[in-house]
């Protein structure tokens, strides 16, 4: 039997495309975000899901990434998120895939390799509003446009800019999104003036579209890159973000079944001590499987139509519940981590996470992988 298995329902995920869509205007494209192994999804299954429904865009954030989607069939546009090394842009360019540019050394390189394959590359160039991870500063991003207009064999097609703050709904964090919507936009119509705007300009992400709708699919704004929110995890909730469905369930195995006396200790470092005659399981996840350490006398888990709290300390590879009240309680029973009785959402509420730091991890250890 599989440690843990992580159900992927992919009707949901298409559902959930079609839904957020149709809030769009007609003319706004959208970009899937099918990194990470489509958030721990599985970026083959998602990213073919992505193409039947529609959707104009992936965003990967390697080649090799990039490669998987190509061997599964999908032929939509990919851009790659992150920087690449010289040494992938022959393969890039072979599978078609879009590098994402904030300096003109990348972009010759690119356009030597281009030359050389005789073909002429698409390239997004990547600008820095305010992440401070990767991208050109926009008062250096003109100069780099007027640079780029010299390369013959690369076509720049996209500009767009990472929202850092748009899930958090505090004025602080407003302020800073709205921010670097208005500098985007500034470089924006600079680009204008100088005849050298890309046909795609985007910032919103899944927070941004859901927080500033107004803002981030506007005149000069045309595409949105969506992610936790196809996946069925609104970080900011608004009314019409309750149809939203979560599309993964995370199950482990009950692998061991243990009687305590009152006094007796469980876990490392004796974090938690039985109170009286307990019974409590084991089950086939922990730490190393992606269940955050937070979780650990704090959490539960769905068992037998109830919830059982997590004791003890969450271990490297499995989890202590507390059973005592479920009499029934067998091993080989199976355990929902999250999934319909327990999204994922409410779990990092708990352990204080985001919940892609969740539900990414978890999913890419989960030892078996089903779709519905």
């Amino acid at each position: 039997m599989p440690q843990t298995i992580a159900r992927i329902d992919l009707s949901a995920l298409a559902e959930n495309m079609e839904y957020v869509c149709n809030r769009l205007p007609q003319q706004v494209k959208v970009l899937f975000a099918v990194k990470s192994d489509g958030y721990g999804h599985g970026i083959e299954a998602v990213s073919r899901t992505a193409e039947e429904v529609g959707i104009d865009y992936l965003g990967a954030n390697t080649v090799e990434e990039g490669e998987k989607i190509r061997s599964a069939g999908v032929k939509l546009p990919i851009l790659l998120l992150g920087p690449i090394l010289p040494r992938e842009i022959n393969t890039a360019l072979e599978f078609d895939l879009t590098p994402s540019i904030s300096d003109i050394e990348s972009a010759r390189l690119v356009s030597r390799n281009a030359r050389r394959m005789k073909k002429r590359a698409n390239v997004q160039i990547n600008v820095d509003t305010g992440m401070g991870r990767f991208g050109v500063r926009p008062e250096r991003a003109l100069p780099l446009f007027e640079q780029l207009r010299k390369l013959d064999d690369i076509n720049v097609e996209g500009v767009f800019s990472h929202l850092s703050s748009a899930e958090a709904d505090t004025p602080m964090a407003r302020a800073h999104s709205l921010l670097q919507i208005e500098q985007f936009n500034s470089l924006l119509a600079l680009l204008d003036a100088a005849g050298t705007l890309p046909s795609l300009r985007h910032i919103g992400n899944s927070a941004g579209v859901i927080q500033f709708p107004e803002r981030v699919f506007s005149t000069p704004l045309n595409m949105v890159r969506i992610g936790t929110l196809f996946y069925g995890y609104p970080e900011v909730k608004r009314p019409w973000t309750g149809s939203i469905r979560p599309i993964a369930t995370l199950t482990a195995q009950v692998i061991f079944l243990k009687d305590l006396s009152a006094g007796d200790c469980i876990g490392y470092d004796c974090t938690y001590r039985a109170s009286r005659a307990q019974r409590v399981a084991t089950i086939s996840i922990g730490y190393g499987s992606g269940l955050p350490p937070g979780l650990s006398n704090r959490g539960r888990v769905w068992l037998r139509g109830g919830y059982a709290p997590i004791v003890g300390r969450i271990c490297l590879d499995h989890t202590i519940i507390d059973v005592t009240d479920m009499p029934a309680v067998a091993i080989g029973d199976t355990a929902e981590v999250f999934g319909p009785h327990q999204p994922a959402d409410r779990l990092t509420e708990v352990a204080g996470l985001s919940v892609c730091q969740l539900l990414v991890p978890a999913l890419q250890a989960a030892t078996d992988r089903r779709y519905d």
